[in-house]
C-alpha cells in the first residue's frame, strides 16, 4: 500500500527522470507492459472525471462526476492508446486477496474514508447554503477526489473482460503487486533487447527486484504531447530500480525502502548515510519488512497463464469476493487468532448520521455464506462484515442460517425472479433488473420495520442519476446494496458450482440442488456499469406513470396498510419523544441518584428510518 512520499523523496534526490518520453506514436514495440489493475483503475477514474468536468456535468452533485460507464470506456481506450506508441500491453493483474499484514493498515483507511465522508458532507451542505469562497470550493474538490465509487475496481476489471484485451486480465490468489513483479521478471526473459514497464502509483513496486531492464512508469505523471513536427509522443517519471541499486551500491532498494518507511521526515541522502553496502540490518523489524518485497509466485503466475478454466473462475469474482473465498479455501483468516473470516463491504458514499445502508440485503449475504462454507467443508467458522457505523468502521457477526431458513430465501428469491412483473415490460434489460431489485430493495424496508418510500421516490432510484442532497443519498445506498448482495450471491453461488471441492454424494440437502435453479436466473445480471447507468430514456418506452403505477401495486403487496408519509401531526409528536429520549433520566448504580447520560448517537439497532420519511425530498427532484 505503498511508503510515505517514497517517490516524492527519491525524485528530489534525483533517483527519477521527470517526463521521460516513452514512446513516439507509430514507432516500433519497444516496451511490454505490465499494468498494476487497482492503481490503473484509480487513475482512471481521475481521467473519466476530468472528461465529465470538461463537458459541464458537474455541479452540487454527491460524489464523483463519472459514470462507471465512463471510467470503463476511458480504461479501455487509454489502453488500446498505449499501444499506438510502441508499447505492448503484456498481462494486467487484479487483487485477489491482500495479505493479512495489511489488515491494520485497511482497517485505519477505512476509518478515514468514513471521516473523510463526514467532512465532505459537512462542506457541500455549507456550498448548497451560501456561496463559497475560492479556498471553500478547492478544498471541497479536494475531499470530493478522495471519495472513490464503491465498485470502480469490479467495474472497470468487467470492461476489460469484454474488450480485445480480455485473454492478458488475471485476477490473482493473492495481492496483485507479486505477481506484476513476477510477469516483469518473466517478460524480461522472454523479450530480450526489449524494455519492461510496470504502470503504477504504488511505491511498493519500485521496491522489489522486478528485473534488471524493468521500468516504474508513474502512472499520475503520464502524458501525451501533441507535436505536427516531429509527431506525438507520450511521457511520464520513470523511475529504474535496478540500476538505481548499482548508484547506491545495493543489490536492491529493500533497505533504503526500509529507512524512508521508519523515518518519514528524512531525506534520502540522510538515510543512504546510514547504509552500508553488504551489510544488512539484522533486527526482526526489517527482516519482516525484507519479507515483504520477495515476490515468490513465479510457479502460481505460470499457472495462471495455462490453466483457463482457473483463470477464467477467478476472473468472475470481485476482489472481496475472492479475498473471502481464499480465506475459506485455505481455512486461515485475516487474523491469526481468530477463526473467522472476513470481508471489507465496498464503503458506500453515505450520509454518516444515519445508520449502514449494509442493513439491506443481509438476509441474502448470510445466504452466500451459508453456501460458501458449506462449499469449502467449514460450516463451523463464522464470518465477519466490516462496514461504516457513524464515522468509524463496524463488524457484524454472521449468525448461522438454519436449512429451513435457507431453503425458504432460495426459494422467495427463485420465485421472485422467474415469475416477477419486471419481465413483462418492454423496455432494455437494465431497466428490468433495475425495476425487479428496487421491488425487493422495498421488500427489504419492511423486513427491516422501515418505512416505505413512496413510488415516486423509487422512480428517481430507478433513473440513477446522481443526488444532489443528502436526504436523498440513503435511498440511492440502499440500492446498491442490495445490488451489491445480489452480487455477492451469484459470485458465491458461481464459484461453488464451479468446484470440485465439496463431495460428490447426491444428498437432498445438498446446496447446490437447490441454489442451481436461482443461479440460472441470475447470471442475467447487468454488469456494474450498465446497471448503474443513470437512465435518461427511461420514460420513452415505459411511461412514468406506468413506472408509478407498478410501483404502487408492489408496495400495496407489501404492505395493505403503507402510509407513504406522516403527518405533519406524527412528525411532531415523534421529534419530541426523540428529544426526550436524548437526555433520560439513569439511576448510579453507586450513589442510588439520578444523572443525565447522554444517548449514542448512531446504532443499528436504533429505528431513525421511522421519524418521518427520510426520502420524501426525491419526489421534489
Amino acid at each position: 500500500m505503498g511508503i510515505p512520499a517514497f517517490f516524492s523523496r527519491m525524485t528530489a534526490a534525483g533517483y527519477a527522470e521527470c517526463s521521460k518520453e516513452i514512446g513516439h506514436r507509430g514507432e516500433r514495440a519497444h516496451t511490454y507492459a505490465i499494468i498494476d489493475a487497482p492503481a490503473f483503475a484509480y487513475y482512471i477514474l481521475g481521467i473519466a472525471e476530468e472528461n465529465s468536468n470538461s463537458s459541464g456535468s458537474t455541479g452540487t452533485q454527491i460524489g464523483s462526476a463519472a459514470t462507471y460507464a465512463d471510467c470503463a470506456l476511458a480504461a479501455v481506450q487509454w489502453l488500446e492508446d498505449l499501444e499506438k506508441y510502441g508499447i505492448i500491453v503484456e498481462a494486467i493483474f487484479f487483487d485477489g486477496a491482500l495479505p493479512a499484514t495489511k489488515r491494520s493498515t485497511r482497517v485505519k483507511r477505512l476509518t478515514q474514508l468514513a471521516v473523510d465522508v463526514d467532512l465532505y458532507r459537512k462542506r457541500h451542505e455549507k456550498l448548497l447554503t451560501r456561496k463559497a469562497s475560492d479556498g471553500e470550493l478547492a478544498e471541497f474538490r479536494r475531499t470530493q477526489r478522495d471519495l472513490i465509487p464503491p465498485f470502480l475496481v469490479p467495474a472497470v476489471q468487467e470492461a476489460l473482460l469484454s474488450s480485445r484485451f480480455k485473454n492478458i486480465v488475471f485476477g490473482c490468489p493473492g495481492e496483485a503487486d507479486d505477481f506484476c513483479v513476477a510477469a516483469a521478471r518473466k517478460a524480461g526473459k522472454s523479450h530480450p533487447g526489449h524494455r519492461v514497464a510496470i504502470f503504477t502509483n504504488d511505491s511498493d513496486l519500485a521496491v522489489f527486484n522486478s528485473g534488471v531492464e524493468t521500468r516504474i512508469n508513474l502512472l499520475n505523471t503520464f502524458e501525451i504531447h501533441k507535436n505536427n513536427d516531429t509527431g506525438d509522443y507520450i511521457t511520464a517519471t520513470q523511475f529504474w530500480p535496478a540500476r538505481i541499486a548499482a548508484r547506491i551500491r545495493c543489490s536492491n532498494l529493500i533497505e533504503l525502502a526500509f529507512h524512508l518507511s521508519q523515518n518519514p521526515g528524512d531525506s534520502v541522502a540522510k538515510v543512504l548515510t546510514w547504509i552500508e553496502p553488504g551489510k544488512l540490518p539484522r533486527d526482526r523489524a526489517f527482516q519482516k519488512f525484507s519479507d515483504i518485497y520477495e515476490a515468490r509466485v513465479e510457479h502460481i503466475l505460470a499457472q495462471m497463464q495455462i490453466e483457463e478454466p482457473e483463470r477464467q473462475l477467478r476472473l468472475g469474482l470481485d476482489a472481496r469476493v475472492a479475498e473471502l473465498i481464499h480465506q475459506a479455501r485455505t481455512k486461515t483468516g485475516l487474523t491469526a487468532r481468530s477463526p473467522d473470516f472476513e470481508i471489507f463491504l465496498p464503503f458506500l458514499i453515505e450520509d454518516s448520521s444515519r445508520a449502514s445502508a449494509w442493513r439491506i440485503g443481509s438476509a441474502i449475504r448470510d445466504v452466500a455464506y451459508k453456501i460458501l462454507l458449506d462449499a469449502c467443508e467449514c460450516p463451523k467458522n463464522a464470518i465477519l462484515e466490516h462496514k461504516r457505523v457513524g464515522n468509524g468502521i463496524n463488524s457484524r457477526k454472521t449468525t448461522g442460517v438454519s436449512d429451513k431458513m435457507f431453503q425458504a430465501e432460495l426459494h422467495r428469491l427463485k420465485k421472485y425472479f422467474s415469475c416477477g412483473s419486471a419481465w413483462e415490460l418492454p423496455c432494455t434489460v437494465a431497466e428490468r433488473w433495475r425495476f425487479a431489485i428496487t421491488k425487493l430493495m422495498a421488500a427489504e424496508f419492511e423486513r427491516e420495520d422501515m418505512m416505505l418510500p413512496r413510488p415516486e421516490e423509487l422512480i428517481v432510484v430507478l433513473r440513477g442519476y446522481p443526488c444532489t442532497h443528502w436526504h436523498n443519498v440513503q435511498l440511492s445506498t440502499f440500492f446498491q446494496a442490495m445490488f451489491y448482495s445480489l452480487r455477492l450471491l451469484l459470485q458465491v453461488m458461481r464459484y461453488a458450482d464451479r468446484t470440485n471441492e465439496r463431495d460428490k454424494k447426491e444428498r437432498i440437502s445438498d446446496p447446490k440442488k437447490l441454489f442451481k435453479p436461482l443461479l440460472n436466473l441470475l447470471e442475467g445480471m447487468p454488469g456494474i456499469a450498465d446497471f448503474l447507468q443513470p437512465d435518461p430514456d427511461m420514460e420513452k418506452t415505459v411511461s412514468e406513470a406506468e413506472w408509478t403505477e407498478r410501483f404502487e401495486v408492489c408496495l400495496r403487496f407489501i404492505d395493505e396498510n403503507r402510509r407513504p408519509y406522516a403527518s405533519e401531526a406524527e412528525k411532531r409528536m415523534k421529534k419530541e419523544r426523540k428529544e426526550k429520549k436524548k437526555h433520560k433520566k439513569i439511576f448510579s448504580r453507586e450513589t442510588g441518584a439520578k444523572k443525565l447520560t447522554k444517548l449514542a448517537t448512531v446504532d443499528e439497532s436504533e429505528e431513525d428510518e421511522l421519524d418521518g420519511n427520510p426520502f420524501a425530498a426525491l419526489a421534489r427532484e
